[in-house]
């Protein structure tokens, strides 16, 4: 709108300039016909034939030249529009045009010089935004293929160790079936964890997750996914702790998302760090509820924190036999579906703090 005032201001003031310029060649014309030409009733049929050519010869230059960049403008929006995001050749039909025109004259271009530049920066987000779509598509694929192979390890084992323990040409030991039993029963919870990150993943991106909230004793909440985390087999050899400054405090949140949220980050804590780390889980109340879950393992370095939230994410400086890659984008996702926020820090050879936030739906 403020464009097409513009235009309309510069329009007009054009067209008064035309009718003075036409209003003056008419006065010159008269003063020559009448001094040098025989009187003709005619004079003034010519003088207005003159003066309506000059006028369409102006006239038509001035609309060539302020339509050119109109045009221009539309054949970049047309290829927009059909994915090609390059801009297109700027052809000048008239270059001299320009130049002999009066410099307030020439102040059309710049009016369509901010379309233009608006253009620009419609052309410049879409190519940015295809580069992210490329990466993702990138990740995403990388992704699948590393899950492909992350299921076909487990498989295997399963496979191998089921076939051992269902021969007959050996006899096992009770202490050897207890431990062909407990890598299976490992391997199947890494295939189930697996599974469930893609059907999470699924119903993210495609708008079906259902936040479901209800009044829980959160203390208690974390406490006991604290205590299963413990007696998971992944956690033999840790040393899992948990404090609280609070010992009851209802709030509504969706018992099934926050308990894959929590779990998942205390199992990350498990999967990347060797066995010996110390990890704690702490509860502290202040206005909000703040979880924190630290430990003392390997840590991380910049470039995993910086992307540590990305889906299909996974970095191969660290163990990922356990990891989908999608653990923390999954975590940060049922989080902040909650009103609440996450956040990490981390140094190498230090270990790792993750500390949620969660607002008191009571206050």
């Amino acid at each position: 709108m403020k464009i097409l005032f513009r235009f309309i201001f510069h329009f007009t003031r054009v067209l008064g300039l035309l009718a003075f310029f036409m209003l003056f060649i008419y006065i010159i014309l008269a003063q020559l016909l009448t001094n040098f030409v025989i009187s003709t009733p005619y004079f003034h049929i010519y003088a207005a034939i003159i003066f309506g050519i000059a006028f369409v010869i102006f006239a038509g230059l001035y609309s060539w030249y302020v339509i050119q960049p109109m045009f221009y403008l539309i054949s970049w929006i047309k290829g927009l529009s059909q994915g090609n995001l390059e801009r297109p050749y700027k052809k000048t039909y008239m270059p001299y045009l320009k130049k002999v025109m009066p410099k307030w004259l020439r102040k059309t271009t710049p009016y369509f010089e901010e379309l233009e530049s608006h253009v620009e920066k419609l052309a410049h987000t879409l190519e940015q935004n295809q580069k992210l779509q490329q990466q993702l598509d990138q990740s995403k694929k990388e992704w699948l293929s590393g899950v492909s192979h992350d299921l076909k390890t487990p498989l295997s084992y399963l496979k191998a160790y089921s076939s051992l323990l269902l021969s007959s040409d050996y006899k096992w030991s009770e202490e050897e079936k207890s431990n062909s039993l407990k890598i299976i029963y490992e391997k199947s919870l890494h295939i189930e964890s697996l599974i469930d990150d893609m059907n999470l993943l699924f119903q993210s991106e495609n708008g079906d997750l259902i936040v479901s909230l209800k009044d829980v004793d959160i203390i208690d909440f974390i406490e006991n996914i604290v205590i299963d985390m413990a007696n998971s087999p992944l956690a033999e050899g840790y040393n899992l702790s948990f404090e609280t400054n609070i010992y009851s405090l209802h709030m509504k949140i969706d018992k099934k998302l926050m308990n894959r949220a929590l779990s998942n980050l205390i199992l990350n804590a498990l999967v990347h760090n060797p066995p010996g780390t110390n990890i704690s889980i702490r509860i502290s109340y202040n206005e909000h509820l703040n979880i924190y879950i630290k430990d003392n393992g390997i840590g991380m370095d910049e470039d995993t924190l910086e992307h540590l939230f990305e889906k299909y994410y996974r970095n191969s400086k660290f163990n990922r036999s356990h990891s989908s890659g999608l653990g923390m984008s999954i975590a940060q996702s049922f989080i902040v579906s909650q009103q609440g926020k996450i956040s990490v820090k981390s140094k190498i050879n230090e270990g790792t703090l993750i500390k949620i936030s969660l607002q008191d739906t009571n206050n």
